[in-house]
């Protein structure tokens, strides 16, 4: 971790030292923006070069009184865009027009009007973008500004209707493997939310990049072996401060995100929209340079330097047949000091996609019957003495989901979604928002199942109230034989004396019938019915989580847990009667 560390701090550092000590660009008021003036754009289509393009002006739209709903609709021409058109990735692209000799920044390309081939589109005018500051009011201070107005928010929607369609509603997801990837991408058209399941990078990375007008810019959610965010371009700098894309990425006012530098392999040419809402650019999110502190209607806005506060996951996967390992290790942006505008947090979006990624990909195969077990430590910066922890064990014969392929296997899916159901107790607590510092998971599967079903239990035909016995029981594994152990377990107290009957009943795994897939890109609302208030209740509600997966044990009226077997999971029922006399 300080290796880490110490490399971030290098980057940044790097990034200043190398930011020029000069003027911002000179701008041109939308006043002054007109018909047929022939500009500039700006964009990386490959790697991290910077671009240009000839940008005509073909007119200005102008806003509803009281919204920031201008728009200057341009049409895009040059090799840089000729074959592809302009998509996804390419919001935020500065356009520059001459005036008086000097080049003016008019504002930035930011929205789709549904043009096939994609050349003809609208852009976000520059005035726009920086009236939004890199200091927005948090949740609990007085005045949203202009930028959570309720007539621009139904200016933003009628645009919508009209076929606008901002450039970079895509998530980019890397780091995950292909078959999570594309039911990611399926699971994202579904819902509505774009999603594009990107390479982990370019073969022996790339230099961090100083940003500026017209570089590769992510918003990010997450850092490290899984980077999900949103890729798009720099459209105005000045002083460290970075205005972008153009749009909102959530709309969602103040945040506490990662800025981040991207990398483009190449714009990939869709002139039917059918993925994205037009060719886009195929990115990925590089190194963490700053934070993204404002998501607001008319752009993004953040500072190069100190990064946000953040979440260290890791999962952690091993194979128990060979001993091979796998880990993914990522940090999350943490918004708890934003009041998680969202309404749900990055950890809840990122975490389970990291255990489902660690724990599907470490067998390199995807076997179709599993034995597994997690155990999941989350540590609170108010408590770090006191995780919250817990261990469940898997059976893939006890679950079923249309998705299992795609996280790797059922013991994955069950990992994701006890990973994420953890996480919900957190957005649901009541009290104040505590800040998770490390999530921890640990997944240990073997092939086959390490089931068996209880026939038979033989037991003392005498027994005394607190006295402990062995049982021999018999069970039977699953597709194999029987086999008997012997487990010693005590006779509860205060019993009367008679025949009774002893009862043991095996360990019944719940299924699950949510979608994990379409829970981690959308979030939850409402899941916890009574959610805790204090965080001590907190852990322990986490904590209940934890399964007991061993021998319940019924005798005369009382219930105890029995036993637990180490190497098999025993389910089903088995009875005998016994005897119970006085001491």
């Amino acid at each position: 971790m300080r290796t880490r560390l110490l490399l971030a701090a290098t980057v940044v550092a790097s990034l200043i030292a190398a930011a020029p000590a000069v003027a911002a660009d000179p701008i041109m008021p939308l006043s002054q923006v007109r018909s047929g003036m022939q500009c500039t754009g700006l964009s990386v289509v490959r790697g991290t070069t910077i671009s240009s393009f000839d940008v005509e002006v073909l007119d200005v739209i102008e806003a509803e009184p009281g919204t920031d709903s201008a728009r200057i609709l341009v049409e895009a021409s040059g090799p840089a865009v000729d074959t592809t058109g302009i998509g996804p990735g390419f919001s935020g692209s500065p356009i520059y027009c001459p005036a008086g000799g000097v080049q003016r920044n008019i504002g930035a390309i930011s929205e789709s009007i549904g043009e096939y081939g994609g050349k003809t589109v609208l852009a976000t005018p520059i005035e726009l973008m920086l009236a939004n500051s890199a200091d927005p009011p948090r949740a609990r201070d007085a005045g949203d500004g202009l930028a959570a107005s309720p007539r621009a928010a139904a200016a933003i929607r009628r645009m919508r209707r009209l076929g606008t369609k901002p450039l970079t509603a895509a998530l980019t997801i890397s780091g995950v493997s292909p078959g999570l990837g594309r039911a990611l991408e399926r699971t994202g058209a579904r819902i509505g939310r774009p999603v594009i399941a990107t390479p982990s990078g370019p073969l022996g990375s790339f230099p961090p990049q100083t940003l500026r007008p017209g570089s590769a810019v992510s918003a990010g959610y997450s850092s490290g072996d899984l980077r999900v965010g949103a890729v798009g371009t720099v459209a105005y700098t000045d002083a460290g401060r970075v205005w972008a894309f153009g749009h909102p990425f959530e709309s969602a006012g103040a945040r506490s995100l990662l800025l981040q530098d991207a990398y483009v392999f190449k714009v990939v040419n869709d002139p039917n929209a059918s993925l994205t809402g037009g060719s886009y650019k195929l990115a990925v999110a590089g190194h963490d340079v700053g934070t993204l502190t404002n998501d607001a209607f008319s752009a993004i806005v953040g500072r190069v330097g100190a990064l946000p506060q953040t979440t260290t996951v890791t999962a952690n996967a091993v194979d128990h047949d060979t001993g091979e390992t796998r880990q993914v290790q990522t940090l999350i942006a943490d918004e708890t000091d934003v009041d998680n505008p969202t309404g749900f947090t990055p950890l809840g979006g990122v975490a389970p996609l990291a255990v489902a990624e660690a724990a599907g990909s470490v067998m390199h195969s995807s076997p179709g019957r599993l034995t597994g077990s997690m155990c999941l430590r989350i540590i609170f910066r108010e408590r770090p003495r006191n995780p919250a922890r817990f261990c469940n064990r898997y059976l893939s014969s006890t679950i079923f989901a249309p998705e299992l392929g795609a996280l790797g296997n059922s013991i994955a899916f069950s990992a994701a979604i006890d990973a994420s159901t953890a996480i919900s107790f957190i957005e649901s607590y009541t009290g104040r928002t505590p800040h998770v510092r490390r999530m921890t998971a640990n997944v240990d599967m073997r092939r086959g199942e390490r089931l068996a079903y209880l026939r038979r239990v033989k037991a003392p035909r005498r027994v005394r109230p607190g006295q402990r016995v062995r049982l021999r029981v018999t069970m039977q594994r699953i597709r194999g034989g029987n086999l008997t152990k012997s487990y010693r377990v005590r006779i509860p107290g205060g019993l009367k004396p008679g025949v009774r009957m002893l009862k043991l009943s095996g360990f019944e795994e719940p299924s699950f019938d949510d979608d994990l897939l379409e829970l981690l890109l959308v979030g939850d609302e409402g899941l916890v019915a009574d959610a805790p208030a204090r965080l001590n209740d907190l852990i322990e509600t986490i904590e209940a989580l934890g399964r007991w997966d061993g021998i319940e044990m019924r005798l005369a009226g009382a219930e105890k847990r029995a036993f637990r077997d180490e190497d098999l999971v025993i389910t089903g029922r088995a009875r005998t009667k016994v005897r119970i006399v006085r001491r």
